[in-house]
């Protein structure tokens, strides 16, 4: 199976050959045992060319599908084997302003025997990570939720967009600011492949009739902050952000009324994988939603 994807995948019998670390020739013989085994052509070959067939294609979707499911097999087979009990939590940067320290740190008390594993990863990867195994729990924007098909979500924390600006600029010397004002100024944005969050900056300008001047694509909201103290630029991020106080950034509340511009960090995991201890977690942080709703209040952390 992993030597048909690697064909299926190369489309060419030298270079899967060199991928999986073996010679041609048995590579070949093995492909044709297959084709036999199952009565049908996988390849259409000719001197020049290998192309799959239509049935081929259909094969090679549904082995990449069964290989994914044996490694998720394995993978939670040998977690479920470790004596000691553990979270895989994954994260994103501004998680960390506000609420998932405190809710470590409460669910810690709660459930001391079990160590969460960190790790920071971007949205997307967090996503295929969740479906892959590789993670019991994460968060997300609600922009990273859109991948996680089989995933369930719990929003945890909302909150206001604001200007961050170099606080040695003349305008870091006001406390608010205009969409427009900002417009003018060199402009920090996520990359086109975070298309949802790319798409919710660009209309918050467009919903004024105004476009900022992009200078730099960043990928976190730390590298940003520091891009913006850096002189680089200014930017959008969550209003929490203010609680890092990083160096010569300065925080502008919008004037502009955009009411759909809210940021939110959603948790998340996959139903159909979840692991008993993570499956007690998310019992433990719908309670400590219920106990703190203020996380869901966008006024509650503005200025």
């Amino acid at each position: 199976m992993r030597q048909f994807v690697a064909v299926g995948e190369e489309l060419h019998f030298r270079n899967a050959a060199k991928r999986l670390n073996m010679e041609q020739a048995p590579l070949s013989q093995s492909i044709k045992r297959l084709e036999q085994e199952l009565g049908v052509l996988l390849f259409d070959r000719t001197q020049r060319s290998v192309a799959l067939t239509d049935a081929g294609r259909v094969f090679l979707d549904e082995a990449r599908r069964m290989l994914m499911q044996a490694e998720l097999m394995r993978k939670l087979t040998q977690r479920e084997a470790v004596k000691a009990p553990e979270i895989r939590m994954s994260f994103i940067g501004p998680a960390l302003y506000r609420v998932l320290p405190d809710m470590l740190v409460r669910y810690r008390a709660v459930a001391p025997e079990v160590h969460v594993r960190l790790l920071e990863h971007p949205s997307p990867e967090q996503m295929r990570g969740l479906q892959a195994g590789d993670y019991d729990i994460g968060f997300v924007t609600a922009f990273g939720t859109a991948d996680g098909s089989g995933c369930e979500t719990l929003l945890v924390e909302r909150a206001s967009y604001v200007a961050a600006v170099p606080a040695d600029w003349p305008l870091g010397q006001g406390g608010t600011i205009t969409l427009a004002e900002l417009a003018e100024q060199p402009f920090i944005q996520p990359p086109q492949q975070y298309a949802s969050q790319s798409r919710l900056t660009k209309s918050m300008f467009t919903h004024l009739g105004v476009m900022p001047h992009v200078v730099q694509e960043a990928t976190q909201t730390n590298t940003t902050l520091s891009l913006v103290g850096a002189r680089l630029g200014c930017s959008l991020v969550t209003a929490t952000a203010q609680l890092l106080q990083p160096r010569n950034v300065r925080f502008l509340r919008i004037l502009d009324d955009v009411p759909y511009a809210r940021w939110e960090l959603m948790m998340t995991w996959h139903a159909a994988h979840v692991s008993k201890r993570a499956a007690a977690f998310v019992e433990f942080a719908t309670a400590y939603m219920a106990d703190n709703p203020h996380l869901l209040d966008p006024k509650a952390t503005i200025f």
